[in-house]
């Protein structure tokens, strides 16, 4: 049964490849900052949350590895590596709010420390189609080097039009295309923006309010493979039949459980802090 290599581990590790728009219009104001700046801190919690779900007492298991690549000025990859290696090479420890149980049925805001992989950045265009690219060379060497494993998965976060349509869905396409015996590339595609209704996992264009660029980031994202259907309700989802991998106009919130349910809910990893959360995020 395809996507069924699970949960992923040091003999299998999973893949997860994270392209993050950094174009002008991310500096517009979101619920807690710019969408740059919670952007930044949420990829970053992910991150964080992923390397405590492969903390052992022997250390860091390397049970994935995690690509971070920005485009907006250019594209760039902000992080590489095996997740013991991010793990060890944070950019800075930051002080974030955190929410704990108080012992009484509530939560009390204490000062904590998180690392950051990712700083805000904002300008220029949206090259979506050489981040996909960038992607592309990164799941075509995974996908050959370990060949029954899950497949890799893409997250593209983006408030904006890709610069180049075209060429975005064309590349978009052939990665999908890539796989493993295990099955294709996954690519979930992320729409953040203000106002109007939430849409996770749509299963039909009707859903979306004719609006043209969700159309669009609709059909270059995958299908929800029906062995991860009953996994993204246990993650508060309701897909459908036929869903694609998509949110369109999440909220903080919503981009936090997406991705939380693409990382370790596909991979079947669980973090050791399930009790803490960062405040503003959920």
């Amino acid at each position: 049964m395809a996507y069924s290599n699970i949960p992923i581990g040091t003999p299998n590790p999973g893949c997860f490849v994270i392209l993050v728009d950094q174009s002008w219009s991310m500096r517009e104001e979101w619920k807690s900052g710019t969408k740059a700046e919670a952007a930044a801190l949420i990829v970053s919690r992910i991150i964080y949350e992923l390397s405590l779900a492969c903390d052992t007492q022997e250390g860091i298991k390397d049970r994935c590895r995690v690509c971070l690549i920005g485009y907006g000025d250019n594209v760039h990859s902000v992080a590489d590596g095996m997740i013991s290696d991010l793990h060890a090479s944070p950019i800075e420890v930051k002080q974030v709010k955190k929410l704990i149980p108080d012992g009484a049925g509530g939560t009390v805001e204490i000062e904590a420390e998180m690392p950051i992989w990712l700083q805000p950045q904002a300008s220029n265009g949206t090259p979506m189609h050489t981040a996909f690219d960038r992607a592309t060379e990164i799941v075509e060497q995974w996908c050959t080097e370990w060949p029954d494993n899950f497949p890799p998965i893409i997250f593209n976060i983006t408030d904006g039009e890709a610069s180049d349509p075209v060429s975005t869905a064309n590349v978009a396409r052939k990665v999908i295309d890539f796989q493993t015996t295990d099955g294709n590339v996954l690519v979930f595609n992320v729409h953040i923006a203000n106002g109007g209704n939430e849409v996770m996992f749509p299963h039909d264009k009707s859903q979306l309010a004719q609006d043209p660029f969700a159309e669009f980031l609709f059909d270059i994202s995958s299908e929800l493979p029906d062995t991860l259907r009953e996994e993204a309700r246990n993650h508060g989802f309701s897909p459908q039949p036929n869903a694609r991998c998509f949110g369109h106009n999440v909220t903080e919130v919503g981009l936090t459980k997406i991705l939380e349910f693409g990382t370790l809910g596909t991979s079947a990893l669980v973090p050791v802090n399930e009790d803490t959360d960062i405040q503003g995020l959920h």
